[in-house]
């Protein structure tokens, strides 16, 4: 191999490493400025879930009226501060928006089957599982500086279905013949 032949050789290569080097640069920057974007929301975001699923959790539980007045009043405060950052982490986390519209639901829900055992423990479990996928995403996307995928939306998306399902279908949560007329 002649001089010129070795010089062209590590030209090319230093020509590659620059250009692969220019683009994993940007996409750094990509990830950090996505991660700043999101540090201040998550906190936010998972007390609000949080709170919004324990309430509702424990004003089920409430038997009398006035403890039920008292713990739906708690509820509805959480359900207002999710309300508040809704707004702020749809675009950032764009597509677990409608897990944020369940859970904001819930406290009237989990109200309207309080007479129904079975289906109120149905409801908070998957409650409680939405609120769990939609944590697990929101970490995954500040981790990665990303917003959430295709797969991560529709789990979220499924996550949301299965808790509004119990809600729409009433009774136990299954479409029984009856309701598939309608």
């Amino acid at each position: 191999m002649d001089m010129g032949l070795a010089t062209l050789i590590a030209a090319v290569i230093a020509a590659v490493a620059s250009v692969l080097k220019l683009f994993f640069d940007r996409y750094s920057e990509s990830r950090t400025s996505h991660r700043e974007l999101l540090q201040p929301l998550l906190t936010e975001l998972g007390e609000a879930i949080s709170g919004v699923v324990a309430t509702s959790t424990v004003l089920a539980k409430g038997r009398s009226d006035k403890s039920y007045s008292n713990w739906y009043g708690k509820a509805a405060k959480e359900r207002e501060k999710l309300k508040n950052v809704r707004p702020k982490v749809r675009y950032p986390l764009w597509g677990i928006d409608e897990g944020i519209r369940v859970l904001i639901r819930l406290p009237d829900w989990v109200s309207h089957a309080r007479s129904n055992e079975k289906r109120l423990a149905k409801l908070l479990g998957r409650a409680d599982d939405l609120r769990l996928m939609i944590d697990v995403v929101a970490f995954r996307c500040y981790r990665n500086g990303r917003t959430p995928d295709l797969l991560e939306v529709m789990q979220v998306r499924f996550h949301a279905w299965r808790c509004r399902r119990v809600f729409d279908e009433g009774g136990d949560g299954v479409i029984h013949d009856a309701q598939k007329g309608r």
